[in-house]
């Protein structure tokens, strides 16, 4: 299988990117655990794809930046955002914002789509305020080390999308150089809550035999004064 990159994968994935899978749904959960509330705070998305967890936050005022125009084409035309949601078109690691100007920043499932995490990390930290959250999830090391890879289906064409191993290390690393400190370094794994999809797709053999195995990794840091 011939991995797209991320410009034309994530094109091609738009029209049905919503629809929650095994993947997002672990890593929704692991952003619960690292995450503070959304509510009454400035919140920035990077890689927010269709804007759909910028949705009923509670945010004061809600940024999405997204390079894929059909990302952010198929999220207006799927939802109504409130008027504190604005999604922009931009690079993460050229962040279309102020610097400062976010109590908390996540940046979910899309930095393992460039070839160099510390060039994100520089501007996760120049635009998180001071003691401002930054929350970053990842296809987790141990996932591709086991030969699984980033997949979607386009009709009935399973799909892969490039992707680039940063280990937890080199993340904490790059985030260090770029003012966070570490707060806290999560797993989310096969488990339960997840088994349903397996059971859906008929591999429940495969459900036994990934259990207990880390898929996504999350990484919680805070912007010093």
């Amino acid at each position: 299988m011939t991995a797209l990159a991320p410009s034309e994968a994530y094109r091609r994935w738009a029209p049905t990117y919503d629809d929650e899978n095994a993947f997002s749904t672990l890593e929704r959960e692991l952003v619960e655990r690292l995450s503070p509330s959304p509510r009454g705070l400035r919140l920035l998305d990077v890689g927010c794809g269709t804007g759909r967890r910028l949705a009923g936050t509670g945010a004061v005022h809600a940024v999405g930046i997204e390079p894929c125009g059909e990302m952010l084409a198929a999220g207006r035309r799927l939802r109504a955002f409130g008027p504190e949601v604005l999604l922009v078109p931009g690079d993460a690691r050229a962040l279309p914002v102020h610097d400062r100007a976010f109590d908390l920043v996540w940046c979910r499932l899309m930095i393992g789509h460039v070839p160099d995490c510390r060039a994100v990390y520089r501007e996760l930290g120049r635009v998180a305020a001071a003691g401002g959250r930054v929350v970053v999830t990842d296809f987790h090391p141990a996932a591709a080390a086991a030969g699984h890879r980033r997949t979607f289906r386009d009709g009935g064409e399973e799909l892969e999308v490039e992707h680039h191993v940063h280990s937890a290390q080199a993340q904490i690393a790059a985030a260090m150089d770029a003012g966070l400190r570490l707060l806290a370094w999560a797993d989310a794994a096969v488990g339960p809550s997840i088994q349903a999809y397996y059971e859906r797709a008929g591999r429940r053999d495969a459900y036994r035999r990934d259990h207990g195995k880390p898929v996504v990794l999350g990484l919680a840091f805070v912007r010093d004064a």
